[in-house]
C-alpha cells in the first residue's frame, strides 16, 4: 500500500514512476512499437530475462523522455505470496530486477526531474548504508545501542503506519509497521543476494499456481542472524566486564519498556479485531438462521 499511494504516488507527481505496476499498467500503443522487441528480448550479463519486464518497460517509456503516472483510481485482482518462503523468493526476485534496472534507468536521468534522480540514488544505496550502520552498531560493545536500534526501528515503521492509517481512516494500517521488522531481518539480506545472484535468471518459485517450496532464500536471512547473533554475543561479552551505572540502568529499562510496550499495544489491537470480526460473523450466522 505504502509503495504506490505514497512511493508511486510522489513519483507520479513529478512525472516519473519508475515501475508502473505489471497487473495493471497502461502504454500508448504508438511507444510499445518502437521498442516491444528490444523488451521482448532483454539480455542482461548474457542472459535472457525473465522477470522485472514490467519495470523494464516502463524504463523503455522513460527512455525516450515520456512522462509515467498513477492513479489510486484503478483498481485490479491479482495473486500474491502469504507463506514467508514465496513472499522471500519473491522479493528476492524484485530486488534483482530493480537493481538491473538501476543501471539502465540511470542512463535516462537527465531526461526527467531531478526528482528521479534523487530517489534512484538513495533508495539504491540506501540497504548498504543501513547494513554498515547496523553492524557498527552490534559491535559497539554497548547494548543501548542494539536497544536504539530495535527502538528506531519500530518507531520508524509506526511513524509510516500511522500515517497510512490517517489517510484510510482505519486502524488496521498500524500493522504495517511490522513490515519495518520483515524489512531488517528478511529483505535486507535478501537484498544484497539478490546482487550477489543478479546474473540468475531463475524465479526462485515454479510460478503462481504450482508452489515449490524453495528454501535457498533462508540462506542470505541466516547469514544475516548469524552477524547480528555475533554482535549480540560480543556486546554481552563486553558489557559484564563494567557494572551498569545507575543512569545506564534507568535508560535501558525505559527503552525496554517502550519497545515491549510497542508489542502489547500490537498484540492487544490484534486480539480485540479477532473478536470483533468474530463477533460480526457470528451475527451474520444467526440472522441468516432467522
Amino acid at each position: 500500500w505504502m509503495a504506490f499511494n505514497i512511493e508511486r504516488a510522489c513519483q507520479s507527481y513529478f512525472g516519473c514512476v519508475q515501475c508502473i505496476s505489471g497487473p495493471l499498467g497502461m502504454y500508448r500503443n504508438s511507444l510499445l512499437h518502437e521498442f516491444v522487441e528490444d523488451w521482448y528480448s532483454q539480455e542482461f550479463m548474457g542472459n535472457q530475462c525473465s522477470f522485472g519486464d514490467d519495470r523494464h518497460l516502463t524504463n523503455r517509456v522513460l527512455s525516450l523522455g515520456y512522462a509515467t503516472k498513477y492513479t489510486a483510481r484503478s483498481k485490479c485482482l491479482t495473486e500474491t505470496p502469504i507463506e514467508y518462503l514465496r513472499w522471500l523468493n519473491q522479493q528476492t526476485r524484485w530486488s534483482k530486477s530493480y537493481f538491473r534496472e538501476w543501471l539502465y534507468n540511470a542512463m535516462w536521468f537527465h531526461k526527467h526531474h531531478l526528482w528521479m534522480t534523487y530517489e534512484a540514488v538513495i533508495t539504491g544505496f540506501f540497504p548498504f548504508f543501513l547494513i554498515a550502520t547496523v553492524i557498527q552498531l552490534f559491535y559497539r560493545g554497548k547494548i543501548w545501542n542494539i536497544l536504539l536500534f530495535l527502538l528506531t526501528v519500530q518507531l520508524v515503521g509506526l511513524i509510516k503506519s500511522s500515517f497510512a492509517s490517517c489517510l484510510r481512516g482505519n486502524i488496521v494500517m498500524v500493522f504495517m509497521s511490522l513490515y519495518s521488522v520483515l524489512y531488517m531481518s528478511s529483505l535486507l539480506p535478501a537484498k544484497m543476494f539478490a546482487i550477489a545472484t543478479i546474473n540468475k535468471a531463475g524465479w526462485g518459485t515454479s510460478g503462481r499456481k504450482t508452489i515449490v517450496v524453495n528454501f535457498i532464500g533462508l540462506i542470505p536471512v541466516s547469514v544475516w542472524f548469524t552477524i547480528l547473533l555475533g554482535g549480540v554475543i560480543f556486546t554481552i561479552y563486553k558489557e559484564s566486564k563494567k557494572p551498569f551505572s545507575e543512569s545506564k540502568q534507568t535508560v535501558l529499562i525505559v527503552g525496554t519498556l517502550l519497545y515491549a510496550c510497542y508489542w502489547v499495544m500490537l498484540l492487544t489491537l490484534y486480539v480485540v479485531l479477532i473478536n470483533k470480526c468474530g463477533m460480526r460473523k457470528k451475527g451474520q450466522q444467526y440472522d441468516m438462521v432467522l
